[in-house]
């Protein structure tokens, strides 16, 4: 950690620089927000801190802030912030002036911790914290990371491992020798030549004539294999020559390798050098620099995507060997899940070809033997993570299968005399596994597992012991446990829950002795992210709430909750714009749900009922991603809906914002009731919802519009389509018409792919309802967007414009992405929207 003469000075004469004025001010009066205002560039209203990380001596912290103005927007600087000066706490811009380095705390701490490896740029330091001073260790045009202290204790001296690109590296700390871990070769073994020497004698007449009429090639042949056999026990016993080579394959390639901290062996997963050509979409840009249009290549189409199957290998260093690690042995590895949905559709075929008179009477119905061994070989998995344990001695590595339903972490035990693949956990979800909650590792200087798991419904903490095979649920009850940091000494673990309201995130600590689980937080809103410090005494929390964007604050990790102090707040990067404008804080209400036990959580925002009186229209928001939560105690995401909506109830609207099924927040059976019917559950929750205000707030069922982008877009579009009766008008931003068209990653695990269920695709997509339009519908969308292509639009238009629809229109935004950028756009996006509301919702 550095500090200039220069920016103490500066520091100090913040500090001590009088106020303007001390005299009492008079409050400046509230303003309303108009579109102008909420879809400006957001620097308005806060350029808010992101990525906080401690220093590495704990002195103060470093975060990140966008660059105010338009043309700056897209680039961020560093800031530090010294916590030397409770209450008073001045961030200062890092500059190519002063750049540093200042490091952060992030590296490999030896056992007594006392020592850390420290990555910077693309080298590494050692920080020693006992003199609080900072060497640096390498210095190379090549990248380095990854740097950990060996746990070996094969040496008198500390060794170090670290990447260099591609390899691994040991280095004396106290010497400066390195060396290679491995010389591991992407190649195929050499051929022993012993094994062709009889072909080869039989078919080169000439060569066995050479040998039989002159004895001194013979002995030439004689000298060249004892050179060889000399070469190689000499290269065996060597200590000092790297281990190797390793030959993994010509047709294979890296996934990964990871060096065990004993410095003993490296687990390798390969993947098929080929890769797949998949076809793509073509995105066309027509606002270029030189005035032509220019085309970009997209993602490929759900069912159109390869994924990369896996394999494991270990490399044991010290006996030089290749030890396979089949995965043939995970458990339902060889089920098919999706069996009976293929043969459902395949019963549907035989159906079809027999009413068409094409069924072969002459063709058996039992499957081909070609058949059999397909329905039996091991469904191919990716992989999500490999962690060691301090020792070095077991490795674990998650693995997901690419159908989505099965996730496995499994454990390799190094000190075996054969390793191979045990499972520490197996996960099962017949719809698909989620992509959150997939944390894992060791507890520290243990050989106990952690991991995440929503098999109870709710994402839990859970621990495996090797060694007893015993699993303990560490949490459990209806909320979610996220970002679990534990100590270096094991006594406690940190992390965010939702335990007091499914919408209120805060920090607790559970105490792996006792068990017990205390709140460290209670905010009542949402802590967005925390940064233990390097002496576990505090934290750098990001919180933010409704009304109020994200700052930094400073809490203390006292484990009595009697003893808690108010958290300081470290950043102040809120405007007098922002505060001065009179926002609604929405209601969060819990809507009961006619077709589930739980309740449906709902942002509701009212008009003054001293103004409006008499039955009020209604607009629905439907947030995007599906897997998302709105109806939480936090600053949105969706900023410029959120101030849209108090425009909305200035002028006698209702607003509500449903979490419906499929959001995030609210346990596994939530998030997957739309598995093989998107679009379906969310408007029973939406009309739910509609109901409730109808008969709690006076709503006006009979002028009810609904907009939303992106997920919301498509929700849009399937109210507007399916429910004409309810909605009156629609306004759909950036969405999904057809999920055949969309990506494999996110619709493959909901919908399977087309090829397996068509059924889903055809219910799901709003493109196959669009006679159902009745309503007044808005569509917008941008042609730079690369995650709904254009095209999902336009087709839709098509097929609108042949059944002969109307009152409809689309929008194009030719420079926008999927998520607009540009203020002038969203200000045309919004203004539309408004206008459809109020010319078709308000009574005039």
């Amino acid at each position: 950690m550095k500090l200039s003469t220069k920016y103490a000075l500066i520091c100090l004469s913040l500090i001590i620089a009088p106020s303007a004025s001390f005299a009492q001010l008079e409050p400046k009066p509230l303003t309303q927000p108009t579109l102008k205002q909420i879809t400006a560039e957001p620097d308005w209203i806060a350029r808010s801190p992101t990525n906080p990380r401690w220093l590495v001596d704990g002195s103060g912290i470093i975060f990140s802030q966008r660059r105010p103005g338009l043309v700056a927007r897209d680039f961020s600087d560093n800031y530090l912030l010294f916590l030397s000066t409770p209450d008073l706490y001045v961030p200062l811009k890092i500059t190519p002036k002063d750049p540093g380095p200042y490091f952060t705390n992030r590296g490999d701490w030896n056992t007594d911790h006392t020592l850390r490896l420290l990555n910077n740029a693309g080298d590494i330091f050692l920080y020693n914290a006992s003199t609080n001073a900072t060497t640096q260790l390498t210095k190379t045009t090549a990248y380095e990371s990854s740097a950990m202290f060996l746990a070996d204790n094969r040496s008198l001296f500390v060794r170090f491992a670290y990447r260099r690109d591609s390899n691994w590296f040991i280095r004396n700390l106290d010497s400066g020798w390195e060396n290679q871990a491995a010389d591991i070769r992407y190649q195929d073994a050499p051929k022993d030549e012993t094994e062709d020497e009889t072909e080869d004698k039989n078919f080169n007449y000439l060569e066995q004539q050479q040998r039989d009429l002159f004895q001194i090639i013979t002995l030439e042949d004689q000298r060249k294999e004892m050179r060889e056999d000399d070469t190689k026990a000499w290269r065996d016993t060597n200590p000092t020559s790297v281990p190797g080579p390793f030959y993994l394959g010509k047709d294979n390639r890296s996934i990964g390798a990871w060096l065990s901290p004993s410095g003993n062996h490296i687990l390798v997963a390969t993947a098929p050098k080929e890769r797949p050509s998949d076809p793509t979409d073509i995105m066309p840009d027509y606002i270029t620099d030189d005035g032509y249009v220019s085309t970009h290549a997209v993602r490929s189409k759900v069912g159109h995507h390869t994924e990369t199957p896996i394999q494991l290998t270990l490399l044991d260093l010290k006996a030089e060997r290749i030890i396979e690690l089949p995965l043939i042995n995970l458990p339902t590895i060889k089920d098919d899940p999706l069996a009976w949905l293929k043969e459902a559709n395949a019963d549907d075929s035989d159906v079809d070809s027999e009413e068409a008179g094409d069924a072969d009477e002459s063709e058996s119905d039992e499957p081909t033997d070609e058949l059999k061994e397909e329905t039996t070989k091991p469904r191919p998995v990716s992989h999500m993570g490999t962690r060691w344990n301090d020792a070095g001695t077991i490795a674990a590595v998650m693995l997901k299968s690419h159908d989505n339903k099965d996730r496995w972490i499994v454990l390799i035990d190094t000190a075996l005399e054969e390793p191979e693949l045990t499972t520490a956990h197996h996960l099962r979800d017949d719809a698909w596994i989620n992509w959150a909650f997939n944390d894992f590792g060791f507890i520290p200087a243990t050989n106990t597992l952690w991991y995440l798991s929503e098999e109870t419904n709710y994402a839990h903490l859970y621990t495996f012991d090797p060694i007893s095979s015993i699993t303990k649920q560490l949490t459990a009850g209806d909320f979610e446990v996220t970002s679990p940091t534990f100590t270096h000494d094991a006594s406690f673990v940190y992390f965010r829950t939702n335990q007091t309201h499914p919408g209120i995130r805060e920090l607790e600590q559970l105490n792996l002795t006792t068990g017990e689980l205390k709140p460290i937080t209670k905010l009542a809103g949402t802590v967005e992210s925390f940064r233990i410090s390097p002496d576990e005494s505090q934290a750098i929390i990001t919180y933010s709430n409704i009304n109020q964007p994200p700052e930094l604050y400073l809490i203390d990790l006292e484990p009595n909750p009697l003893l808690q102090t108010k958290p300081k707040q470290l950043t102040q990067t809120v405007t007098d714009a922002f505060r001065n404008t009179q926002l609604q804080t929405p209601q969060i209400i819990a809507v009961p749900s006619t077709h589930t036990e739980h309740p449906i959580y709902t942002r509701l925002y009212l008009p003054d009922a001293t103004k409006f009186t008499g039955p009020r229209p209604l607009v629905l928001f439907s947030h995007g991603a599906g897997y998302l939560q709105h109806a939480n105690y936090q600053w949105s995401y969706y900023k410029r809906e959120h101030m849209y909506h108090t425009i909305l109830t200035n002028l006698g609207f209702i607003v509500i914002a449903p979490d419906f099924r499929a959001s995030s927040g609210y346990g596994r059976d939530w998030r997957t009731a739309i598995y093989r019917k998107m679009g379906y559950p969310e408007l029973e929750d939406f009309k739910d919802a509609i109901d409730y205000v109808v008969n709690n707030h006076n709503a006006d069922p009979t002028n009810v519009g609904i907009y939303g982008g992106s997920y919301g877009g498509f929700m849009t579009l399937m109210a507007m389509f399916l429910e004409p009766e309810t909605y009156k008008a629609g306004a759909a931003l950036r969405s999904v018409t057809d999920w055949a068209h969309y990506n494999h990653g996110y619709t493959s695990n909901i919908l399977n792919t087309p090829d397996i269920d068509p059924e889903a695709y055809q219910i799901s997509s709003p493109i196959n309802h669009a006679e159902g339009l009745q309503g007044h519908l808005l569509m917008l969308h941008g042609l730079q967007d690369n995650n709904v292509v254009a095209q999902d639009i336009i087709r839709l238009s098509q097929r609108l414009i042949e059944l002969e629809k109307q009152n409809w229109e689309l929008a194009l935004a030719p420079i926008e992405p999927h998520g607009y950028h540009e203020p002038s756009s969203w200000l045309d996006q919004m203004r539309r929207i408004h206008k459809l509301f109020t010319e078709e919702l308000l009574d005039d």
